[in-house]
Order: C-alpha cells, then structure tokens, then sequence
C-alpha cells in the first residue's frame, strides 16, 4: 500500500508541478477529480472481486495479468522517479493547448488513480488468500496510517535523503510481490480448472514452482533477475552519465 501510494502520489504531485509551471492552474481541480474517481472505481471493483461469488478462474486471471503488468512497469519505465516526471511533462507539453485538455487531466488522473488502487486490491486478496487474514488487515492498517504520513511529509521530501534509491529498493520489491502473486494466481486458477474437471497432470507437473512447492523459492529467485538486471542497468547509466 505505501509503495503504490508513493507511486500515485509521486504522479499526480508531477503533474501538479507541470500544470503550476505553465500556468494552468484552472486544471487543478480536474487533477483532483480524476484522482477521487479513480480511487473510489478502484476501491469498488476490488470490493467486488472479493466479495462476489464469480469463477475464481476468472478472478486468478485478472490478477495474473495485473502482476505481470505490475512487473513490466516496474521493468522498463517506473525504475526512477525521473522517467514518470518526464513522460508526466511530455503529457501535459502534448494536450495543455488543446480544447480537450480537461478531459485528457481528468481521464491521465482517473486511469492512474485506479490502477494503483487496484492493484493495491488485488495484492491485498493474495495475501489474503495466503496468509492469516488478522495479519492482511493489519498491514492494510499501517499502510493506511503509512500513507497518512507519507501524504503529509510528501512536499519535504527531496532527493537528499535518497528518495530515488528509496524508489528503487521499492520497485525491487514491488517486483518481489508482484512475482509472488502471479505464482500464487496461476496455481489459484490450476487448482480451480482441476476442480472444475481439468486434467490435473498439469497441475501436478507445475506444482513444484508454485507457492509451498520446492522449486517456489527459486522460480522467485529465476523471475527477480528481470527487475534487478533492469534497475542495477538503470543505476549504472546514471553513474557512467
């Protein structure tokens, strides 16, 4: 929850900054409209998916393909918190003039707003489904009173008490996570099919990568090669600049 949180709010404070610096401030309220709309859309559907009495197959895929976009972003453009102020500048450079800029604000808001607040829905149901639920709403607790904090401490942050390898080391375990419950995904959606009357010779040849099996740990291990390669590729051409 404090690492998409952090993310979300490192968006919109980004294009925030952009709308002050070319004096279009009339589309502040736009910003915050979309961020309120996306949150309340995201907070719904992951309520839903809960809640509901859907096939958990289709649940499992939702969250698989969630994870795997989880990683892909985390993997090539959100490894620093430089890339999201500048395709957050390029965004605002592209639409400010035009007559739909307030619909392309609220619309950028809305989308990422509700992306991240799923996601955080959608991490919380993994563990959720895995874990002692006390313990799930527990962490959900401290990331809420995490995200209070982080909220008000946002506009004291800077790059000097190492925000950006803060981002970083977020990122890898976002990655770790994300990881995590694609595995956990997949063997929710194995376990579903067999159940439904699948052949369950796949599940059994699978089973050693997916969580308690053998392989689980390394399979994490293999998958966390990506992100790290990326982040430490990321780091080292910052330095060599």
């Amino acid at each position: 929850m404090l690492r998409e949180s952090a993310e979300l709010i490192l968006i919109l404070a980004s294009l925030v900054a952009c709308l002050r610096s070319a004096r279009a401030g009339h589309l502040l309220r736009w910003t915050a409209a979309g961020a309120v709309a996306g949150c309340t859309l995201g907070a719904g559907l992951s309520l839903w998916l809960i809640a509901s009495d859907i096939d958990a197959r289709w649940t499992a895929g939702l969250t698989f393909v969630l994870a795997v976009g989880v990683l892909l972003m985390v993997s090539t453009m959100l490894v620093t918190a430089t890339s999201i102020r500048s395709r957050t500048q390029a965004l605002v450079e592209v639409w400010l003039e035009r007559p739909s800029a307030p619909l392309v604000i609220l619309g950028f808001a809305t989308v990422v707003a509700f992306r991240e607040t799923l996601e955080v829905g959608l991490f919380l149901r993994s563990q959720w489904l895995r874990a002692e639920g006390l313990d799930v709403l527990a962490g959900a607790a401290l990331g809420v009173l995490g995200v209070v904090c982080l909220v008000i401490a946002s506009r004291k942050i800077s790059t000097r008490i190492g925000l950006l390898a803060a981002f970083r080391v977020s990122a890898l375990v976002l990655s770790l996570l994300s990881i995590q419950m694609m595995l956990g995904a997949l063997a929710e959606f194995a376990h579903e099919s067999v159940a439904a009357g699948a052949d369950a010779q796949l599940l059994a040849w699978a089973q050693p990568a997916l969580p308690e099996g053998r392989w689980y740990g390394w399979m994490c291990a293999a998958l966390m090669s990506v992100p790290v390669v990326c982040v430490l590729r990321s780091w080292w051409r910052e330095t060599c600049a």
